[in-house]
């Protein structure tokens, strides 16, 4: 557990996000416990782009090892979206800076700290709306243009991440269901989402948003807490969701 002393975000970060995933043996354990029933979830299908080299070995992830993830939803009943995030380190990403670049975006810019165990990293991003049935054209037709799926404000901001589109696809959708905060017994300000792989691949991740001032040390250690007092195992690699779904969807493309 990261000691108090490294329990603040550092300057120019206002929220942190805090992650805890479920062990996979656990998933089921985990619904069942949290009165988290799929017919109060809201499904979704999630895409992520990627460089894909045919059956090149060990597999690479170009953006990902960049810190760049560009991620599409298509949201059943709702308006499908797209973000390109920039992730890394603290200390990685410029607070101030990244605030003055985007400040004509309004609320579709957003940076904060994003936390799970140990890792402690800061997540800027930039969101956009995609027309409805847009994402499911792309994925079917190739090559993927996937520039068609982005704002304009987001493209401006690949160019300045030197990020070209040209040979990008998009991979295989993962099926997810998210849960609002306070849905069964999560607590009023924990959600849930759970990912799942057509290989069997499956993830229970729990989170919460909390303000710097509200100390996300403390508020962490009780969403630790409340997951170990539910009986459920906290994943002890805490790997996020999204590397461990790269590294499974790019190997199944590069054996296409």
């Amino acid at each position: 557990m990261a000691s108090d002393a490294w329990s603040s975000p550092p300057a120019g970060i206002e929220r942190v996000e805090l992650k805890v995933t479920i062990t996979e043996e656990q998933v089921n354990d985990g619904l069942r416990e949290l009165g988290l029933d799929s017919d109060d979830a809201e499904p979704r299908d999630i895409y992520f782009c990627e460089r894909v080299y045919p059956h090149r070995q060990p597999i690479i992830l170009p953006l990902f090892e960049r810190g760049i993830i560009l991620r599409f939803r298509r949201l059943r009943g709702g308006t499908d979206d797209s973000t390109l995030k920039l992730r890394g380190s603290e200390g990685g990403v410029d607070p101030e800076l990244w605030r003055r670049r985007t400040r004509a975006f309004g609320d579709a810019a957003r940076i904060e700290g994003d936390w799970a165990a140990d890792r402690h990293l800061v997540s800027a991003s930039l969101n956009g709306e995609v027309d409805g049935g847009r994402i499911e054209e792309v994925f079917t037709h190739r090559p993927h243009r996937v520039g068609r799926l982005l704002s304009d404000a987001q493209e401006q901001l690949a160019a300045d991440l030197l990020l070209g589109f040209h040979g990008l696809e998009l991979l295989d959708p993962i099926r997810a269901r998210k849960w609002k905060a306070g849905t069964g017994r999560l607590d009023d300000e924990v959600a849930a989402e759970l990912w799942e792989l057509d290989d069997g691949l499956r993830f229970l991740e729990l989170s919460m948003r909390v303000k710097v001032e509200d100390n996300p040390g403390s508020a962490k250690r009780r969403l630790e807490d409340s997951v170990q007092d539910h009986g459920l195992a906290i994943d002890a690699k805490q790997q996020t969701k999204t590397s461990a779904v790269l590294h499974r969807l790019v190997a199944a493309a590069t054996d296409r």
